[in-house]
């Protein structure tokens, strides 16, 4: 007759097994040698001849830095505080703004977990002691200018123009002023926004990068090119064409542009 254990029903052959995997704790099991992992394959990066040395602090990469006499470096913000910087500008209480990019080299378009942040050093000691995520759902956000009431973000396909309403100091709503901008090579993403003498938003925009900017009836087919985007009335134009992969732009005291590329000739007077 089968056995009641704990009100269940349990057959002589099941009440066995169970005392017999119960002794099998008394004998001292001989472990068996765990495989070796084989090691990892060292990956030298394209054109070059060795692999990379080993990644450095913050303090050591500041002591390899070589910098003109009278200029010296400071640690402002290192990770995790700050991951994969793209772009970074100043606002006009001391506070940097940079977009950081964990899509990168994604092609297609869409929500990313890229996003940007705010940087704020409270105690006034030089460093950043303060982080917030201003916006996020972001993909590869190549440039950042900080005006008129809000952040400009090139998040391609579209420049963004995103405000915090609320004064939480996160982006609670968002524009798109201008779309269009290609994602064929995401090295040359439309970038280095900034504000001109002029008082229009400048950026660039690479030579593999095909974009087709639609607005008001016009619309615009380039790929290396300056363009600049009016902060009240949304209008875009292309500025000039030319250059290559440019990533910079800095303006002289008579207004004049220099752009600098990472291809061919590496600095441009327009």
């Amino acid at each position: 007759m089968p056995r009641i254990v704990s009100s269940r029903l349990v057959s002589p052959c099941a009440v066995l097994a169970v005392a017999a995997l119960c002794s099998l704790g008394n004998f001292k099991s001989t472990p068996v040698a765990a495989a070796q992992e084989k090691p990892q394959k060292e990956v030298i990066p394209h054109a070059q001849d060795k692999p990379p040395g080993p990644a450095l602090s913050p303090e050591e990469a500041i002591a390899k830095m070589k910098v003109p006499e009278g200029f010296t470096v400071e640690l402002v913000a290192a990770e995790p505080d700050v991951v994969n910087p793209v772009a970074m500008t100043i606002d006009e209480r001391g506070r940097f703004w940079i977009t950081e990019s964990f899509e990168y080299p994604r092609h297609s378009a869409g929500k990313g977990r890229d996003r940007v942040k705010i940087l704020e050093d409270t105690d006034a000691d030089g460093k950043a002691d303060k982080v917030t995520i201003f916006a996020d759902d972001l993909n590869i956000p190549s440039g950042i200018a900080v005006g008129h009431g809000g952040v400009w973000v090139a998040n391609a396909p579209d420049i963004l123009f995103m405000q915090d309403t609320d004064g939480d100091g996160k982006a609670d709503k968002r524009e798109v002023v201008v779309t269009g901008f290609g994602r064929d090579d995401t090295h040359e993403l439309p970038n280095s926004l900034t504000w001109g003498p002029d008082g229009w938003l400048y950026g660039l925009n690479g030579v593999f990068n095909q974009s087709h900017v639609k607005q008001n009836g016009k619309e615009w087919k380039f790929t290396c090119a300056m363009f600049r985007i009016h902060p009240r009335t949304r209008e875009f134009q292309i500025f000039c064409e030319g250059t290559s992969n440019p990533w910079g732009i800095a303006f002289d005291e008579e207004g004049s542009a220099f752009v600098s590329a990472c291809v061919i000739d590496h600095l441009w007077h327009l």
